[in-house]
């Protein structure tokens, strides 16, 4: 199955909200074995509405509308796909009492703006909303189905995942399977010479795709064929997915798109151990990344975000003769840094990060870029200097994922 996405939104294209429903329904539809061709943002205009409608291919089987589905005067997108279906709008009762009792869940009453709400086109099939006002309404043209759905993304998700994911998957006759793998500090190009004969050996339908991101390189393998050898497919994929971690060793630190912090979480969690930052180029990013996690609150005590020298000195007991000789980005310090956090915090582990992030403040012994990283664990000291680049934000986020990564190398000695 092939699918389109549109996105009705003037706040997209003025670039004051992100697309993320298209980044999830990408994901998702991907997982039930269909294909997205393209995506397409459009203005809140019916003109616009209309005319990416009728630029949708033959061959697309599913049309994904989000946007516009609101109760104010300029959510447009019901009263325009009714004219363009030469639909008319029919009152449900049984979603007003649903609109009712969302608003009585939360001590609210619906005001005249609500009730149109309930009001939905004759011949669309409607497509509940569990967890919000705007109901979902499918069309079927000939093979092609379009779905409208609200912009609000807990509530677009609710609605595919309860009412239109199932359907899909029970009517898929291709599957489409990923493997990922995911490495961190290799540069796309190195990562690429590594794996050429491994890459010029893959045999067709296996296909290889590299993901690049600052820090990291995710990479694709992907296999498509009919839903009914989806066994076979599975175990070529399993094969090629084997050999090339192999291939990597510790390299790959995942076999899914899972983010090191997770990882962390769960070596730790395993592990009964406990885990503090002592960040200073990186201002508490680290940390912010490892609280991302639901129950990092059992291993992770804290951090320290120590910019300044005193903060360094008073809170993470690094040597004052050792920040005059060596200046703060230096191998001393981080050590101490992160020796010092874990002592002050009582964890077992620590990661520590003193850095020039720039644009200013290097020299040529420290150009911009410079960061040195430690890691602190029992009976494990690791520390080594990076360089990150001269861009502010790529140094930053560099720098976190090489402290995730070093700590996720420490823990899986």
């Amino acid at each position: 199955m092939r699918a389109e996405i549109i996105t009705i939104g003037t706040e997209i294209l003025l670039g004051q909200t992100v697309d993320s429903n298209s980044a999830w329904l990408g994901q998702r539809l991907n997982e039930c074995g269909v294909q997205v061709e393209r995506i397409t943002s459009i203005s809140d205009q019916p003109e616009a509405i209309k005319a990416a409608l009728d630029a949708v291919p033959a061959g697309i089987d599913w049309i994904l509308v989000t946007g516009g589905l609101g109760p104010t005067k300029d959510d447009l997108t019901k009263k325009v796909l009714c004219e363009y279906f030469h639909d008319e709008l029919v009152f449900h009762p049984e979603v007003y009492a649903h609109i009712e009792t969302l608003f009585a869940s939360m001590g609210r009453v619906p005001n005249a703006l609500n009730r149109p709400q309930a009001e939905l086109p004759a011949s669309a099939e409607v497509i509940p909303n569990a967890v919000g006002t705007a109901q979902g309404m499918l069309w079927t043209r000939g093979h092609q189905r379009i779905l409208s759905m609200p912009g609000v993304p807990y509530e677009m998700k609710r609605i595919m995942e309860d009412g239109i994911l199932p359907r899909m998957r029970a009517e898929r006759n291709e599957v489409l399977l990923h493997r990922y793998l995911v490495v961190q500090g290799i540069p796309e190009s190195d990562l690429a010479l590594r794996m050429q004969n491994w890459e010029s050996a893959l045999e067709v339908p296996l296909t290889l795709a590299y993901l690049p991101s600052p820090g990291l390189v995710k990479l694709r393998i992907s296999i498509a064929g009919p839903a009914a050898q989806e066994d076979a497919l599975l175990a070529k994929i399993t094969a090629s997915a084997e050999s090339l971690k192999q291939l990597l060793g510790e390299d790959a630190y995942a076999e899914e798109l899972k983010p090191l912090e997770e990882l962390i979480g769960e070596l730790l969690v395993a592990r009964g151990e406990t885990l503090s930052t002592a960040e200073s180029c990186t201002g508490g990013g680290i940390a912010a990344r490892i609280t991302s996690v639901a129950g990092s609150s059992a291993y992770f005590q804290g951090g320290i975000v120590a910019y300044a020298n005193g903060i360094k000195q008073a809170q993470l007991s690094v040597n004052p003769a050792d920040l005059l000789v060596h200046g703060a980005v230096s191998e001393p310090v981080v050590k101490q840094m992160a020796a010092g956090v874990r002592k002050h915090l009582k964890t077992d582990w620590a990661i520590a990060t003193s850095g020039i992030a720039g644009p200013s403040g290097g020299s040529e012994a420290k150009p911009v870029g410079t960061v040195w990283i430690a890691v602190s664990g029992p009976g494990y000291s690791w520390s080594h200097r990076f360089q990150m680049g001269k861009d502010r934000g790529r140094v930053i986020e560099k720098s976190i994922l090489a402290g995730l990564n070093a700590l996720r190398q420490g823990l899986s000695r």
